[in-house]
């Protein structure tokens, strides 16, 4: 069923009148938005896992390898706000489903590689289709369920990350040992087929504005996120000082700049610019950021640390980082729930702090010397928690400031936050490391692991800091704007 809604320039859109949602579809909306999140964020994991089998099999030297998984992220970065844009204009199951089509499309790519330059290729076919289609996860959720609902929704999505961070190691390690690097590839194959057609079964279309496409706008933004992203990937493999390195680190914050000149002046913004006037919506975005970075740079050296140092197998590094990544599985739907009855503030803090606490606690172990892994699970249980804590809580206290006709827009601009954070996070440990330590011994690894752990650590915290004094206290009620929004059929 579908009423009218009337944006703010007056255009009438269908959207679904969630009210009156059947609850099967509304199930259905969860549970297919959160096994897309699964599988899109299990992919880079598992295939980070593979590097050295498709070393051994495609060849390549260590600069092509990285590229196996730079090139997914580079796509992917560049591509969120162009396919949220995209999607509040034609609509977002129609562009979820074609983002997911080239995603299925670029995992066939990979999987039939024979050599590490079509490899690459096919890498950034599914990095497209990443990009289109995982913030429209969050906003179709967002328009199927009603603000006093959308915490717990959100904790069911944030809850399969977990299981796709504990998971990655274990099942890319399995999947490689047991048949071949392939079918970290063939897996996605049958998974996106059975998505796109249950989607368009079972999801209702909904939208996010009649605004026409900006293309300089477009332009602008993807080219912006396009330039810093590569600059901070490769960055460590090439001097900072470097031609193409410096000029993205400084054409790209002026073309962010450009952009938003240039949209507060549109009539038909690609981004509404006062949604970050809202200080939930710019705080739960430097959060994604912060805790993105929180993440992905420690996984980067921990997972090099416990096998290449402490000469653990794949497999047996997957099951000893356990204790940080396997209790978002266990403790995200909770928080959801928890969030829709006390607001997002103080989880997202908690959330940040304890990670930050942690890396602290284990860098000064590395520092010292080389720990060894009885030293370093309880510090990564500590993590745990705060990673478990804050990634539902971050998604939920953005998706909560804004209405279902922005969810498109907020979702975009978080998950590119978090992307840009999760690349920034990694730069930023291999720099640290590449400065203090190297690859020679297991001490040797600790001496740069160490330093760019505290680094991490410290912030994290300052994001704890930046979630206690902007996140609002958005609590189950839904907002006035949100409740004025909605009408009835």
């Amino acid at each position: 069923m579908t009423v009218l809604l009337r944006s703010k320039t007056g255009a009438e859109l269908m959207q679904p009148a969630r009210d009156t949602l059947p609850k099967q579809q509304v199930a259905w909306t969860i549970a297919l938005a959160a096994l897309t999140n699964f599988m899109v964020s299990l992919d880079n994991l598992v295939v980070a896992t593979a590097l050295p089998t498709l070393h051994e099999d495609l060849g390549g030297d260590a600069g092509s390898l990285s590229w196996a998984v730079n090139a997914y992220t580079l796509a992917f970065a560049s591509l969120i706000l162009t396919g949220t844009t995209l999607a509040d204009r034609f609509g977002r199951l129609r562009v979820f489903t074609t983002g997911l089509t080239v995603f299925t499309v670029g995992s066939i790519l990979c999987a039939v590689s024979s050599s590490m330059e079509f490899l690459i290729g096919a890498r950034v076919v599914q990095g497209i289709g990443g990009g289109i289609v995982l913030p429209l996860t969050l906003a179709l959720i967002t328009s199927v369920t009603p603000p006093e609902e959308r915490g717990k929704a959100i904790g069911i999505w944030g809850g399969v990350i977990g299981i796709a961070v504990a998971s990655g190691p274990v099942v890319g390690g399995a999947i490689i040992q047991g048949f071949s690097w392939h079918w970290i590839f063939w897996l996605n194959v049958p998974i996106g087929l059975g998505v796109i057609a249950f989607a368009r079964a079972h999801v209702p279309e909904s939208f996010g504005g009649s605004r026409k496409i900006d293309p300089v706008g477009l332009l602008m933004a993807t080219s912006a996120v396009l330039l810093i992203v590569q600059a901070l990937i490769r960055g460590p493999e090439r001097e900072w000082t470097d031609t193409s390195i410096l000029g993205g680190l400084i054409v790209g914050p002026l073309l962010l700049v450009g952009f938003v000149l240039w949209e507060r002046r549109v009539s038909e913004p690609m981004i509404d610019i006062s949604l970050f006037r809202n200080l939930s919506m710019s705080a739960g975005c430097v959060s994604n950021f912060i805790l993105n970075a929180g993440m992905f740079g420690p996984a980067f050296l921990l997972t090099q640390y416990i096998q290449l140092g402490l000469g653990n197998s794949p497999i047996e590094v997957g099951v000893r980082l356990l204790p940080w990544t396997a209790l978002t599985l266990v403790i995200s739907p909770f928080v959801g729930q928890l969030a829709d009855k006390i607001g997002e503030r103080y989880l997202v803090t908690i959330g940040l702090l304890l990670p930050g606490v942690a890396f602290v606690w284990i860098g000064a172990e590395l520092s010292d010397a080389a720990a060894g892994y009885g030293s370093l699970w309880l510090p990564l249980l500590c993590a745990g928690v705060g990673t478990a804590l804050a990634f539902p809580s971050v998604s939920s206290a953005v998706m909560r400031s804004v209405t279902p006709q922005q969810a498109g827009m907020a979702s975009g601009s978080s998950e590119t936050f978090a992307y840009v954070g999760a690349v920034f996070g990694v730069a930023m440990a291999t720099a640290w490391f590449a400065a203090f330590g190297d690859y020679g011994t297991a001490a040797d690894m600790a001496d740069g692991a160490g330093p760019a752990l505290l680094g991490i650590g410290v912030l994290s915290i300052i994001g704890a800091i930046v979630a206690v004094l902007f996140i609002r206290q958005q609590k189950m009620a839904a907002s006035d704007h949100d409740k004025a929004f909605e009408t009835a059929g």
